[in-house]
């Protein structure tokens, strides 16, 4: 029987079709090994703690929003003064000129307030020492499942869906600027299966389930960045991806590690800057389609 993306429940997803408080998440079947409860909550409580340090280093979330848009008006102006000549703009429109000045100043007291708190928060060492505490509770959650030290680390996408006439139809929810998140895993392989391993679970596919790898031909973007290198350059630089004024990450197109089991299809759903690595893992060669 021939399956199309659309048949394919996604593991890491949410279905909220018949519960939009659904939090169950897809892909139980395929879990081998779980983490300790006592470690988990303890790399949680300390999570949460740097998180509350670097939200301390940002800009308070309105002024974040309003620093793009004033350094788009500056742009926007400064590019038509510059077409018509300074004095000819103020000459005809005086107001939105000074208005475009004003914009540029602001966008840039707010690039350097901004810069100034990064650099404090980096020089009290408070964050540092924070991150590579984290680390060391994550690293040691995996050696608890037996997770590999050279496992690698890739990305894998997560949504919330709705299945409408056969279709999986992914949705934002809360204050989600995009239906899909990036979310870094640890992937290995063994003899028999390719492994996933998150912060609380192993799931194990055994090779003989895995059938495919599907490219869907859709632009779609993800609100972060895990990589040490920037999306735009570098070994990232041949995707061509963007990044928004919203700090949004578009790219395509995307993939799908097709398992089956027990005659159900499960997609494993990971953006395109990662198909080398899953490819390597897992045998199989992306297929060219262009599902959506």
């Amino acid at each position: 029987m021939d399956f199309s993306p659309q048949d394919m429940k996604p593991i890491f997803c949410t279905d909220i079709t018949a519960d939009e408080d659904n939090e169950v998440i897809n892909g139980a079947e395929f879990v081998t090994r779980t983490a300790p409860k006592e470690k988990i909550e303890s790399f949680e409580r300390r999570h949460e703690a740097l998180l509350q340090t670097i939200k301390k280093s940002k800009l308070p979330t309105w002024l974040q929003f309003i620093r793009p848009i004033c350094g788009f008006l500056f742009a926007a102006v400064l590019i038509a003064c510059i077409r018509t000549g300074f004095p000819t703009a103020f000459q005809n429109a005086p107001i939105l000129v000074i208005g475009g000045a004003l914009c540029g100043v602001l966008w840039i007291l707010l690039q350097v307030f901004s810069k100034v708190k990064e650099k404090k928060m980096l020089k009290e060492g408070t964050a540092e020492q924070q991150s590579k505490h984290v680390l060391e509770e994550l690293q040691s959650i995996h050696a608890e499942m037996d997770v590999p030290a050279d496992a690698v680390e890739i990305d894998v996408l997560t949504f919330a869906y709705q299945a409408e006439d056969g279709k999986i139809c992914p949705r934002t929810v809360a204050l989600q600027t995009t239906p899909y998140l990036n979310v870094t895993v640890k992937m290995y392989a063994t003899p028999d299966s390719v492994h996933v391993a998150d912060l609380e679970n192993v799931y194990s596919f055994e090779r003989s389930s895995l059938k495919a790898i599907t490219t869907v031909k859709k632009r779609i973007c993800v609100p972060t960045w895990n990589k040490d290198e920037d999306p735009r350059k570098g070994s990232y630089k041949p995707y061509k991806m963007t990044v928004n004024g919203l700090g949004n990450i578009y790219f395509k197109p995307y993939h799908i590690l097709e398992i089956e089991r027990e005659g159900e299809r499960f997609g494993l759903y990971f953006p395109c800057y990662e198909l080398e690595t899953v490819e390597k893992l897992t045998g199989l060669q992306a297929e060219k389609g262009d599902a959506s």
